[in-house]
């Protein structure tokens, strides 16, 4: 029996490998997930997909909100909000810091690059509560916008008018999310004028309670408002109106993400009486003709998803387990469920969900595997979408408290969304 048992094991991890190597074959050995624990101060880095830990970074506190943002030469960017910096970690190799940038006061809200690789781009607010109900008491909100060229690391920032300002860069050009309206400031005027308060190139208004950027192919900008998708055009540094696509009658969302010609989000309706019945749709849009797709993912709670080529994947949290639920970017469907045990300090029914422990979820770039964070337990679950079932465990040197982050970078490939995530 005991034999038996080992030939299935075998068996099971053989068939794994040729499921698993041949998609990830583009990548060579340079695939690597990067795991940030920001109440520990860790960041660590593991080998894709032999689940290796390759290197822990310690002294730096991601930044959440920001978000991680792999780059094409496998280095990947976020910011240390204790040391108020924007790192480069390069992955390759044996992994490690190769670059920061100072950055003045203010608390990180966005990242993003260019498309040419070459310039990152950090917003910052005076202050911000992320409270539902809860406004800033300022007069007039001032946020920051700061240009970081990745050759020197050398930041040149400027002053906006914004409560809470998004951030996107198209054909050359910072594209602000402001309150009510886009603006658009070029790269070169930044780096000309750091400290100044310029005036926008272009405006354009939009739908209400923005929050949720992406920068697609051809200059295309997409923000998620309370009137739908808006999308414009950056041209000769311009903004120009595309269309604004509406939300289905499941609710709007607030995190876009895009991939190949599509830009994948979801919706949600929390109008329920409790986390536990707050609704929640894929909603899949190709943004060159405005057609959509939605798919019902299920209820419970949803905070961000995880996206590749092939798979979008959304880790919803129920009251009696947690269920990952991955859809076809390519058809919009839902194509497995995989279950998952409730983390220890979980969201707990009639509580507010927000401070509880909660899962994570990255896919790599080709879609051959997801990994899903457990908060408090130091232990991350690899699945393969293909398979729909967990097929390795990690275990972290830190407990992952609140969920921690997650990202796969793959050197050499393209990086098609350029919004940290």
């Amino acid at each position: 029996m005991r034999r038996s048992a080992l030939a299935v094991g075998t068996v099971a991890i053989l068939a794994l490998a040729l499921h698993v190597q041949p998609a990830l074959a583009e990548s060579g050995s340079q695939a690597r997930l990067v795991v940030a624990d920001a109440a520990a101060g860790s960041v660590h880095v593991y080998a894709v997909p032999s689940n290796q830990r390759l290197a822990t970074i310690t002294g730096r506190t991601f930044a959440d909100h920001a978000g991680m943002l792999p780059l094409r030469d496998g280095r990947v960017l976020f910011v240390d909000e204790a040391n108020n910096e924007l790192v480069a970690l390069q992955t390759g190799g044996t992994p490690k810091v190769v670059g920061t940038a100072k950055l003045p006061a203010g608390e990180p809200s966005h990242l993003a690059v260019d498309e040419t690789g070459r310039y990152a781009v950090v917003a910052a607010a005076e202050e911000h509560d992320h409270e539902e109900g809860q406004e800033s008491a300022e007069e007039e909100a001032h946020g920051l916008l700061t240009v970081v060229d990745l050759t020197t690391y050398r930041p040149a920032a400027i002053e906006v008018d914004s409560e809470h300002p998004g951030v996107a860069v198209a054909s050359g050009a910072v594209v602000h999310r402001g309150d009510g309206e886009l603006e658009t400031y070029p790269i070169a005027d930044i780096l000309a004028n750091p400290g100044a308060h310029l005036e926008p190139t272009s405006t354009l208004p939009t739908g209400a309670a923005g929050h949720g950027e992406a920068a697609h192919a051809n200059g295309l900008v997409l923000g998620a408002t309370d009137a739908g998708l808006d999308t414009a055009r950056v041209v000769d540094g311009k903004l120009q109106p595309v269309r604004t696509v509406p939300w289905p009658s499941s609710g709007r969302a607030f995190y876009v993400r895009v991939t190949g010609h599509k830009l994948v989000t979801y919706t949600s309706n929390e109008s329920g009486d409790d986390w536990q019945n707050w609704k929640h749709d894929a909603f899949t849009v190709v943004p060159a003709t405005g057609q959509t797709t939605t798919a019902n993912l299920g209820t419970g709670l949803l905070f961000r998803h995880g996206l590749s080529d092939r798979y979008a994947g959304y880790v919803l949290n129920q009251p009696t387990r947690d269920q990952v639920a991955f859809v076809s970017v390519k058809t919009g469907q839902v194509t497995s469920r995989v279950q998952l045990p409730s983390v220890p300090g979980g969201p707990v029914p009639g509580q507010s969900p927000w401070a509880a422990q909660k899962r994570r979820i990255a896919l790599d770039p080709i879609g051959a595997l997801a990994y899903v964070t457990g908060g408090g337990t130091g232990k991350i679950s690899v699945i393969s979408p293909d398979l729909g079932k967990v097929v390795a465990t990690i275990t972290t040197p830190t407990s992952l408290d609140g969920g921690g982050a997650v990202t796969v970078v793959i050197p050499g490939r393209k990086v098609v969304d350029r919004v940290g995530r």
